[in-house]
């Protein structure tokens, strides 16, 4: 079983509005995020981000210098930073708040079987694994929906490049093109126990093209709510 089955067969689903946003780096994560947040206030009142921890994050810019040495210690401080955000979600939808977050636990999969037996070791994999499913004891929800980004791999390069961060400068194709086939194969993955909507962001917008994109994926999210997902868990 792959690390991603694993850790997917582990969650049960959201009782309320939570919505993660997954893609290659440099697809539009946040931007998505702050967008879709903005019109669920504008409609509900209410939303908050949950963003993925970058800036402040001491071991990523080890990591990309040295990615054998500081892989697995990468690994187990996001794992602990998404865990700590999706309690937080859950929080949030179980008080009936909504929740826009630009990662997602289960996206956290993609990373380690990446590094499978390159610069992770089988036996960090399956203590990473061991770790995940303790933190799965505690109680996982399904998000209420999936937004997968789909970027070109050359696309995402040309918007890292231009952001400009000193992390993420030496960051090659290969791992974008290697990162866009997880995170390709987990979004269909998850469509047994969520909602999945395939977005396409290969062309640049502006700013009144974001926000009708925005409005238009809420108005998806919410009409696919009425339609429960028959989960399969255990099949």
């Amino acid at each position: 079983m792959s690390i991603q089955e694993d850790v997917l067969s582990r969650g049960v689903r959201s009782r309320g509005l939570h919505i993660c946003v997954l893609g290659i780096i440099g697809s539009g994560k946040t931007t998505t995020t702050h967008n879709l947040c903005e019109v669920i206030k504008e409609r509900e009142g209410r939303c908050e981000t949950l963003l993925e921890p970058v800036e402040d994050n001491p071991i990523l810019p080890l990591y990309y210098e040295d990615p054998k040495r500081w892989a697995f210690a990468m690994q187990i401080k996001m794992l602990a930073r998404r865990f700590s955000q999706q309690k937080l979600a859950q929080k949030y939808t179980l008080n009936g708040i909504s929740c826009v977050q630009d990662s997602s636990l289960f996206g956290d999969s993609c990373f380690v079987e990446m590094l499978r037996g390159n610069t992770m070791h089988e036996e960090e994999v399956n203590l990473y694994s061991e770790l995940f499913t303790i933190m799965a004891d505690e109680g996982i929800l399904y998000p209420s929906a999936v937004v997968f980004l789909k970027c070109k791999p050359e696309v995402a390069l040309e918007r890292i490049k231009s952001r400009g961060r000193d992390c993420e400068a030496g960051i090659p194709i290969e791992y974008l093109r290697d990162l866009d086939d997880q995170l390709s194969t987990l979004s269909e993955s998850m469509r047994r126990y969520t909602h999945v909507i395939n977005l396409d962001v290969n062309k640049d917008m502006n700013a009144d093209e974001l926000k009708e994109e925005a409005s238009d994926l809420y108005r998806q999210i919410r009409v696919l709510r009425e339609h429960p997902i028959m989960s399969r868990l255990g099949q």
